[in-house]
């Protein structure tokens, strides 16, 4: 069986560990937050971003069209 718990302070993890010592629970694995984030890799910079000026310029979006355009897919998948 798998529980998680997600807590905000070291002291609140000092606390739930002697919470847990006291029922003799022995095997608890801690995963701090931190191992799991994703590495930041940074942009190549000789991409040069003006070719992608005006793609939409045949085509302009409003807000209101890319939402509906998205929920018609969220229809289609369910």
């Amino acid at each position: 069986m798998k529980i998680t718990i997600e807590i905000d302070s070291k002291s609140e993890m000092e606390k739930l560990s002697a919470l847990f010592k006291t029922f003799k629970i022995n095997k608890v694995e801690v995963i701090s937050a931190d191992d799991n984030a994703l590495p930041i890799m940074k942009g190549d910079k000789k991409i040069d971003p003006t070719s992608l000026f005006g793609i939409w310029a045949n085509e302009p979006r409003s807000l209101e069209n890319i939402r509906k355009e998205a929920w018609q897919r969220r229809a289609d998948i369910g």
